[in-house]
């Protein structure tokens, strides 16, 4: 009898459960991504976005960390980019979830986003197409319409050793050139940067020079949106006879894909 009573008593105090050193987990939450997850146009249009925020590590609560939480916001479509705007805005808040007795780990986590008030927010246009980017949109096909004009040449070019996409030292010249013209003519929108190989060179090595040549005019000041690389390979037929290959089939050549009048019409 008395075993038994001990052993009760131990069982009783076995299950004495310590209080939880704190009733609620605060911290700081990052937005991590932002996410159009629904656009419909009946009854009205109408965007929802899903905005992901991720509780940050501190040493207030070092053993435990919450999970992301996902939140949604919606708004009329003619105020989605102003709700992405005020999104964006709030890149860290505070964030906090009340700790659960029974595990003392972080429930449901909150975090403080300010809401967005559609019914004050402008409604803002959507933003223009820039660069080559235009060419395949289907909404700035009117005003390329109205403003097309005769592409010019670009006469820079630039040359590749055998099998390499590296760039020679006289390159930057011919770039600075390049960057100081496309600065100058904001009509150029986009240019094409047409990568070339010799006979036996794979057309990989052609977008390799593209691409070369690209980084180096962006480093020089250019809009990236106004470049866009195409790879070719050389059309010359293999011939059973050595001759020389002509180092001018292993170039990269500028090619004006679209401009615009200076002055486009509203």
């Amino acid at each position: 009898m008395l075993l038994s009573a001990f052993a009760l008593s131990g069982a009783c105090a076995g299950n004495t459960r310590r209080p939880c050193e704190s009733q609620t987990w605060e911290g700081k939450c990052k937005l991590h991504g932002l996410t159009k997850i629904e656009e419909r146009e009946l009854p009205m249009p109408y965007v929802t976005y899903e905005a992901v925020y991720v509780p940050q590590p501190n040493e207030a609560h070092s053993q435990f960390t919450p999970g992301e939480l996902r939140l949604q916001f919606g708004t009329p479509a003619a105020h989605e980019f102003a709700l992405v705007d005020h999104l964006k805005g709030q890149q860290e808040v505070a964030c906090h979830a009340a700790v659960a007795k029974e595990s003392c780990l972080p429930e449901q986590v909150t975090a403080d986003v300010l809401p967005f008030d559609a019914e004050h927010a402008p409604s803002l246009a959507p933003p223009s197409i820039v660069g080559c980017a235009a060419i395949d949109s289907a909404s700035e096909q009117d005003r390329l319409a109205r403003t097309r004009s005769e592409g010019g040449k670009i006469e820079e070019h630039f040359t590749f050793g055998a099998g390499s996409a590296a760039i020679s030292p006289d390159a930057t010249n011919s770039a600075r050139d390049v960057a100081k013209r496309m600065a100058d003519e904001p009509s150029l929108e986009c240019v094409g940067i047409v990568g070339q190989t010799a006979p036996g060179e794979p057309l990989s090595l052609a977008e390799a020079r593209a691409r070369a040549i690209k980084q180096l005019l962006v480093s020089l000041g250019v809009d990236s949106r106004r470049l866009l690389t195409i790879a070719a390979n050389a059309n010359i037929a293999a011939s059973k006879t050595q001759t020389p290959i002509d180092p001018e089939t292993r170039r990269v050549s500028l090619r004006v894909l679209l401009e615009t009048s200076a002055k486009s019409a509203p």
